[in-house]
This record gives C-alpha cells, structure tokens and sequence, in this order.
C-alpha cells in the first residue's frame, strides 16, 4: 500500500476499536485525504485471527456491494420508489482500496503483513453534530430534525434493499462525508435471514440502541440464536432519530440508574436489557411529543414498537405523513437552505464541528479502579479564590464510573458522585481559582428532588489536570460502556450466568416474563435526600414507590418523565434492614437499606420512612421475603 501516506499524528487518529485503528491519510498520486483504517496484528495466533481476517473481508465485500445498483428486492416491503432515484454512493461510504495477495482477494499487504482498508474521509459523525448543539445549549427545529431523519431512514431502507442488517446502529455510525450523511461501520452487517447465536463474537451491538427482541435473545435462556431481520435496525434507527429532539440518549437515564449501587458497566448493561426485553411501551420522554407530535407518532407508530411483528419497515416509512409533507426551509442567521433528503444538517454560522476520537475498547468488568490519584476539592460554597478553601484529597474513579474519595472523618471509602449522576456531566476549567489547574464538575440529577452536583477540584500538575478531566468526560459520556457490547468470549459465559440469575429469581417471584416492573407492593414513602441529614425536616421528600414484580424498588421520576429503577432485585437480595428509633429521626417509622461494599466503594445507606407503623411494618416485610438467604 505505498501509494498511500498515513498520518501518526495524535490529531489525526480517528478512532480505535478492539481489532483496528482509524488514521488520516493521503493519497500520494492524487492529493486526496482519505481514511485508512488498520486491523491490528495479534500477538499469538489464535481463534481471534480468524475473526479479524473474517471482518476484514466482510468489510471489504460488503462496501463492494453496497456501492453497485441497486437490484430486484424479493420482499416489496423493503423497496420505495426513493431509492430507484438515489445512488448508493449517496448512502455508503465509498470504497477506495485495500491490501490483496497477489490473486487479488482481500489478505494482509505482502509488503508489511498487515490489513488495511482505504476508504472515504468522513468530516465528523451525527454524534458529534448533536454534541454540539448539546454544548451550545441550542434545539434543532422542527425541519432541521425532519430532514435529518428522512436522511436517516432513506439510508438505512437502503442498507436493508441490499439484504443487510447492521446490528449496531446510532449516532457515531452515521457521518457526514462532503455534506452527504452516510453509514459507516458495516464490518458488523449480516445478511437477512442469518442465524446469531450469543458466541459470535464477530458481533456488536449498543444496549441503549438494541431493540427490545434484541434483548430478550440475550437475556432469555430458551433463545438461543436469533434470525437476524431488519425490523432490528428499524427500532434502533427510532431510538437515533430520538436524538435529533432529545440532543441525548433517550434510555441513558435508565441505564444510569442500573450504575447507582455498584454495579460494573457490563452488569449494568445485562441488567438494563433485562428491562428492555420486558417493556411493553417505547419509553419515550413526553418532550418529544411536545416538540413536534407528528414526530412522536411516526416514533411510536411506526418504529418503536414494541412488537416487532408491527413494526415498520424503514422503506414503509419513508411514505409516512411525516416525510412526506411539505418540505420545509430550515434557516440559518443569513440564508435558508432548502435540503435534501441526504443532505447535512444545517450548521450554525461560523463555526464547525469538531470531530471526536472513535474509542472502543469494551468494558472489561474489572473491579479495579480506572484510575487513582489526589485531587484538590473545593469546599462546599467555597470561594475558588481563597486558598483555604481547599482540601486534598485521595481520589479515584471507581470501575462503575463512580468518582470516590477517601474520608479521614469517617475512616471509610465513601463515593462523592456516583455513576448514575456523572453520566452527562460538563468538566469546564475553573477560571480565575487559586489553585492552578482548577475545573469544574457539573452533574446534572435525574431526580427532581435532588440538587445538581456543583463541585471545583484542583489537579497538581497540567498532565494530571489532562488525566482526570479526560477520565471524567470519558464517564459522562459513558463511552465504552454505553455504546458497544461485543457477543463471544468473556460475555458470552458472563450472559450465561446471568441468565440462570434470572431464571432462578423468575422461579423464586413466581411470575412469568411479562411485565416484571410491574407493581406488586406499592406505597408512599419519605426519603432522605443525597448527604441529608434524616433529623432536619428539610432534607425528607415524599415520593410514590413500589416492589415489582421482579423484586426490584421502583418510582416515578417527574424529571425524567417515567419510571426508573432505585434498587435493582439484586440490589435488595443483598441488601441489610434495619429500622431507625424515632427519636433519631425527624419522620418517624423510618428504616435503613444497607448495601455491601463492592471493591474500593462503600454505599451510603439509603433512608427511608413509611406513613405508620403498620406501613413500615409492611415494608419491611416486603423488603425482606426479597433479601437472599445467607449461605
């Protein structure tokens, strides 16, 4: 491949997965950027060659192929008359070149041993387009968001024309290349009609994307292999387009919640799905009604439902009332532009989007920190410019994305923010401060009765302040853990094991699969705010919960407009009772859940009080049929 220069550049690595790496390059003959992307090279040989290599040339055929005419589709369901007049160079990444053997079939350059695959350069993905906007605090309009969603839509009904099904789609697979939005990341594409099972570790998938079938063929021991059909990708586009209104991952408050008490991202993941796999509504925020209702009920009619047997198909959609109505100017400060069905979105004036590095190295479930070290914290309405308002403290980020430090106080490990909370946070510089490399930690809380988190730390020398602030952005964003699960390997034989947790804690509620947040105990209850104090009357709120069926406590959240998890099943299986004196508290009939610690994090007991004794008595009881008989 000597007709290519690749950039080593830091700037210029685009992104980097489990088996490539993604840099910037040149064409020597031509002058044109390009992408290079290079599967790595193993250490030993093993089975793990053999997926690489089988990736490699499932990438290779498959951008081959998308790139021809499109031909006669047997199924009529996935055709539109839209397509006929699209080239498919308009909806996938070209295809530039890649290392073959001397027959010419795609194989490691003979030159260097090495895969590599020339492709297009994109400028930045949908991901970063929205984090921007997020950023800036700035909505997309209602036109903006119903031509970015026809793009959508057009070139994933294009992808399933073709007879494949991606499996992993969401934002940071869809980029924009020269204004036209395409779809990347097809080393993952299966053909329609082919069989998955949970060991294919040539698979990955994004909890927070997956379709609830998707789900259920993890988490249900009696599915084994599922048949991969498009109405998988249709559901995952829905969630995608949710995006354009929302700027954010419609379920990531959900998945957060499953982080609360300790749980490792991948845990978090299978316990998440769980969920999915039961629902029986979308669980769209009602803001998106708001937003634009002939949005929503495309969402809900068309592609988020739940039974997939109704569902859609992606080029069905493209007729929707919807899209079809009259194309609407999205305007900017100067000018409107009246755009395409594939065109990019509109951009504010004078400025760009700045592409992000694609990381994807899957979470390993270590109980170890991600990272240790000490950091200055400033003291609750402290002032940032007196010294003396900061204090040093050992801190870390504990492998569930929880930020914890040591208290020399009360002699424990105790967590300062935990995981739930930290995704979506912003990590700003703290200007103006007496300490040096100061920044800001802003913690957004889904729980309406809760404060945000406002908090300034201090790093003792710039390569520290780098580490840290990256680690936390890196955890706001839950990268790595929100986006990709890889099937095979360790996941394979760790969904295994949670699949006999399920079906053991199934058999012990005595209920069948459906509806497993449904309520069987449901009550008032006061809780003790985060760092309240249970003797001020302040620091108490009042909230509807219950148990469902599953074991796990439930509520309603008003802020985020649907029902979240607080204590997942497991959660209360381990936990500890005990009840609080009502001398010692300004509610009476109050009780505490303990949780055990886990690695470098202990738990804050959670503090609850019921209506009366009686209520309390009832709780209590409730609680403890769930708790797991010691061994």
């Amino acid at each position: 491949m000597g007709k290519y220069k690749m950039s080593m550049s830091k700037q210029d690595m685009m992104g980097e997965g489990t088996s490539s790496i993604c840099r910037k390059g040149v064409c020597m003959e031509t002058g044109t950027e390009v992408a290079i992307k290079v599967y790595k090279a193993l250490k030993e040989t093993h089975k793990g060659e053999d997926v690489r290599l089988q990736k490699f040339r499932r990438q290779i055929s498959v951008l081959k192929m998308l790139q021809e005419p499109f031909g006669t589709v047997s199924d009529e369901t996935l055709w539109h008359p839209q397509l006929a007049a699209t080239k498919p160079s308009k909806l996938f990444m070209s295809l530039l070149d890649y290392s073959k053997d001397k027959s010419g079939t795609p194989a490691p350059d003979p030159t260097d041993g090495v895969m590599y695959v020339i492709t297009e350069l994109a400028q930045y993905s949908l991901k970063d387009y929205l984090a921007l906007r997020r950023d800036q605090g700035k909505s997309l309009s209602r036109g903006a968001v119903k031509n970015i969603s026809k793009a959508i839509i057009l070139v994933v009904a294009g992808l399933h024309a073709k007879g494949l099904v991606h499996l992993d789609l969401k934002p940071e697979n869809l980029m924009m290349f020269n204004g036209r939005l395409k779809l990347i990341d097809v080393d993952g594409c299966v053909p329609c009609g082919s069989e998955v099972s949970i060991q294919d570790s040539s698979i990955s998938f994004s909890p927070c994307y997956c379709a609830p079938e998707w789900a259920r063929f993890l988490i249900e021991e009696t599915e084994s292999k599922i048949t991969v059909r498009p109405h998988l990708d249709v559901w995952s586009v829905g969630m995608t387009i949710c995006e354009l209104a929302t700027l954010d991952a419609v379920l990531k408050p959900m998945y957060a919640n499953f982080l609360r008490n300790g749980h490792s991202h991948r845990e978090a993941g299978f316990l998440f799905m769980d969920w999915l796999g039961s629902i029986a509504k979308a669980p769209i925020p009602k803001s998106i009604e708001r937003f634009d209702p002939t949005f929503h009920q495309m969402l809900i009619g068309s592609l988020l439902v739940c039974d997939h047997t109704k569902r859609k198909t992606l080029a069905q959609c493209l007729s929707d009332s919807y899209l079809e109505s009259d194309k609407e100017k999205v305007a900017n400060h100067t000018s409107a532009v009246e755009h395409s069905h594939s065109e990019a979105p509109p951009l504010p004036v004078h400025e760009k989007v700045d592409r992000t590095t694609r990381n994807r190295i899957e979470d390993t479930s270590s109980k170890a920190p991600l990272y240790k070290g000490t950091l200055w914290k400033l003291n609750t309405d402290g002032n940032p410019q007196d010294p003396t308002h900061w204090l040093k403290r050992d801190m870390w980020v504990a492998f569930n994305g929880s930020l914890c430090y040591f208290s020399i106080k009360e002699n424990k490990r105790l967590v300062l923010v935990d995981g739930s909370k930290l995704t979506g946070a912003k990590v700003t510089p703290l200007v103006g401060a007496a300490r040096e490399y100061a920044f800001r930690l802003q913690c957004y809380n889904h729980d309406e009765h809760e404060k945000d988190v406002n908090i300034g730390f201090s790093a003792e020398s710039p390569e520290e302040y780098t580490k840290w602030t990256g680690l936390l952005m890196h955890t706001a964003n839950m990268d790595g853990a929100i986006q990709t699960m890889r099937l095979g390997g360790d996941v394979a034989a760790e969904i295994k094991q949670f699949r006999l947790n399920v079906k053991n804690r199934r058999m012990k509620v005595g209920e069948d699969k459906k509806d497993q947040f449904a309520p069987v105990f449901k009550a008032k209850l006061w809780k003790v705010k985060a760092d309240g104090d249970r003797r001020k009357q302040e620091d108490w709120f009042e909230r509807e919960m219950w148990i469902a069926k599953n074991g796990s406590l439930v509520y309603w959240s008003k802020k985020e407009d649907r029902d979240l998890v607080y204590y997942t099943s497991d959660d209360i299986a381990r936990a500890t009772i005990t009840l609080i004196p009502n001398d010692d508290s300004f509610i009476p009939w109050a009780f505490q859940v303990h949780l055990p610690p886990i690695g470098e994090v202990e738990f804050t007991p959670g503090e609850f009080a019921a209506e009366s004794e009686a209520m309390r008595d009832c709780w209590i009881e409730e609680l403890k049929e769930r708790v797991a008989e010691p061994r």
